[in-house]
């Protein structure tokens, strides 16, 4: 079996491999270290036009639900507001406009912080490339009234106006 190492700390150059080792079943192992500079392949880039509705929040403590993120973010959600987690403590806040979002950069909170996407972690750019078509800007909710949410429910149920069933063989 041969491994193939590649890693840029120094410490952890000489002391992963033997850790691995260690517990490996198989006896008969090799080490290679890479020959390439594979570093350019850490830093992500996204297109800061595409994703100017999304901004990264970070550093809020492991016990907040999505509520208590939405909460913190009431004042700059009227129009819409989707949260994306990444881990315990990072999430995406996906906006339904660049200019939502950008207010949304401007909260004052004592346990949380805020960054563009383009600003944001590795983990997070990586995660709205992958998640892409899910991060589309939220749509706000069109209007409506009594008499469009009747027609739509009498509709669905199959009934005439005069409340009797339809037929539908």
């Amino acid at each position: 079996m041969t491994l193939v190492w590649c890693v840029g700390d120094d410490s952890l150059y000489e002391e992963a491999p033997r850790e691995i080792t260690a517990h490996l079943t198989e006896t008969d192992v090799a080490i290679e270290h890479t020959h390439n500079d594979y570093s350019y392949f850490g830093n992500v880039w996204i297109n800061q036009d595409e994703y100017a509705h999304v901004i990264e929040i970070y550093d809020f403590p492991a016990m907040f639900k999505t509520d208590d993120l939405l909460d913190a973010f009431s004042d700059y959600s009227d129009w819409g507001m989707k949260i994306m987690w990444m881990d315990n403590t990072r999430a995406l806040g996906v906006f339904s406009s660049q200019s939502a979002a950008l207010h949304a950069l401007s909260i004052r909170h004592p346990l949380l912080k805020t960054r563009t996407l383009s600003d944001g972690s590795k983990k997070a750019k990586g995660k709205a490339m992958r998640c892409a078509e899910f991060i589309q800007p939220v749509k706000e909710r069109p209007w409506t009234d009594s008499a469009v949410a009747r027609r739509m429910v009498t509709t669905a149920l199959g009934l005439r106006r005069g409340g009797a069933l339809s037929q539908h063989f």
